[in-house]
């Protein structure tokens, strides 16, 4: 009986786990002027993977990609590219508008 309940608990353990995994993936970061000043409301960044869009507040972003892309993915400062990221799950790139 012990080894069938540790049997079915590692299973649920490795459901939630995978569900974690293969959740949404969120690209966040600070954001600022080359001169260090921060960025507040004056700049878009996109991505090629959707059309959701994140303006930075305060010096600081978050843009939430509604899946999880596990691929290289190009990220767009004011509409221009800016470099292009591996995501896989949450994604920190900071950015310096010149």
């Amino acid at each position: 009986m012990n080894k069938i309940c540790f049997i079915t608990l590692l299973s649920i353990a490795t459901l939630f786990l995978s569900f974690a995994y293969a959740g949404e993936a969120c690209i966040y970061g600070t954001a600022y002027y080359s001169d260090g000043s921060k960025i507040d409301g004056t700049a878009t960044i996109s991505t090629s993977w959707n059309g959701v869009k994140a303006f930075p507040k305060n010096g600081q972003y978050e843009l939430c990609l509604g899946s999880n892309p596990r691929k290289s993915i190009t990220i767009y400062l004011d509409g221009m590219r800016y470099t292009t990221l591996y995501v896989d799950g949450n994604t920190r790139l900071n950015i310096v508008k010149r």
